[in-house]
């Protein structure tokens, strides 16, 4: 089989780190078959990097340049990562316009790279902006198209308030639909959309699951948030108060792993609060330096909401860590199903969250359970490995019930 699978989330030189849950799902993959990442790189320096001094504004422009133009395609094994160049208006405010402008100026470049490669299927990570793009290109060579949604719908609605039906009504146009959890599906599904069969598959998560009992430090408990800071729905503004409130009885150490346009006002709210000399901030880390985060620590919380799932919760059971999330997130109420015993906290309320944080701290057996099982789902369901089979499965089926139903309609 022959996978032709279009994301523009995945790691160049520039952000060495975004995307890497695909690089990795496509490293298993290709273990299966002859995959093709077609990766576009856009060309316009994202907005955090317009810096009011003009000396650092320079250097940090000279810096994406040069990485951009860096980054190289990648062929190893039956894995192929081919890097296309486009350029855009800023985001989110140009999404339609831009969605328009790739079709118009990029839709034959992507035409001649496929049929070069002449894949069995289209495969297309997110609905935006090069789903339109994949669908075409599907239609035009008699391929199956499938989508791999990885968004949370309240967030899209969110994105596009005007045009959020247009965006929803692109998931009718593929043959199946991949999720990962079933808050995504439900979700989805909720929207009376005309689709087609959308299928449950876990992502895999990127390190060696612990092997040795964990040792908590209960006296200063040692908590970590792994999260980009570009978004406010992440609520790391949130999780600053609700440390706040908890160190106020519960002497303990926040660090905070990630970077994004948001992060100054952050440090600026630590900085405000009496506790703001137990809180650091690590900016964005390598693969290694968040495995070795997540093995100093003791409790891991993502406050975000709402979150399609997040990786790096099941990158932190893998390593033994309890979690606390959001009731209403993808993966908190996924971890839930599968009998984790995962702590969700109200969205939003930095008072729920620092008492869910202080009762886990003190029921020591808790979170003696939580580590055990954490691994145990961890090593069951979440592994690289599972992922590739499952959906090299998943595609194959597709591909069979496609190719059956049009020579029965020839």
């Amino acid at each position: 089989m022959r996978i032709l699978e279009i994301s523009e989330c995945f790691p160049n030189k520039f952000k060495p780190v975004t995307g890497e849950f695909i690089l990795q799902h496509a490293k298993a993959l290709s273990e299966f078959c002859s995959l093709t990442m077609l990766v576009p790189l856009r060309l316009m320096p994202p907005r955090e990097l317009f810096k009011v001094n003009p000396f650092r504004f320079i250097r940090n422009i000279y810096k994406w340049y040069r990485n951009i133009y860096e980054t190289k395609n990648i062929s190893e094994g039956n894995l192929e990562v081919v890097y296309l160049p486009y350029f855009s208006l800023p985001k989110p405010y140009f999404d339609r316009l831009n969605e328009k402008m790739t079709e118009v100026f990029f839709y034959n470049g992507f035409k001649k790279f496929a049929e070069s490669f002449n894949p069995d299927i289209i495969y297309c990570n997110w609905i935006n902006p090069w789903s339109n793009i994949s669908y075409r290109l599907s239609r035009e060579f008699r391929k199956p198209f499938v989508i791999d949604h990885h968004e949370d719908i309240p967030t899209l609605k969110k994105l596009n308030p005007d045009n959020y039906r247009e965006q929803l009504n692109k998931f009718e146009n593929a043959d199946k639909i991949i999720v990962h959890s079933t808050l995504n599906k439900t979700e989805l599904e909720n929207e009376n959309l005309k689709l087609k069969e959308v299928k449950i598959i876990y992502l895999g998560q990127n390190f060696n699951i612990t092997q040795s009992r964990k040792v908590f430090n209960y006296d200063e408990p040692r908590i970590v948030c792994v999260s980009h800071l570009y978004e406010p729905r992440k609520n790391i503004d949130v999780l600053i108060k609700a440390f706040d409130n908890l160190n106020k009885n519960l002497p303990s150490k926040l660090t905070i792993a990630g970077d994004g346009s948001l992060k100054s006002s952050y440090e600026e709210l630590s900085a405000s609060l009496p506790s703001g000399s137990s809180i650091s901030f690590r900016g964005s880390l390598s693969q290694d330096e968040i495995g070795n985060l997540l093995d100093e620590s003791d409790i891991f919380v993502l406050p975000s909401y709402p979150e399609a799932f997040g990786i790096v919760l099941i990158e932190a059971i893998a390593k033994g860590l309890p979690v606390v999330t959001c009731r209403g997130n993808g993966g908190g109420e996924e971890l839930l199903k599968l009998g984790y015993p995962v702590i969700l906290a109200e969205p939003g309320s930095s008072e729920n969250l620092s008492g869910k944080i202080s009762g886990l701290v003190n029921d020591r057996e808790k979170m003696d359970l939580m580590s055990v099982t954490g691994k145990n789902i961890a090593r069951r369901y979440f592994s690289w490995k599972i992922n590739a089979e499952e959906t090299y499965g998943f595609l194959k089926t597709t591909l069979d019930e496609f190719y059956g139903k049009n020579k029965c309609a020839e």
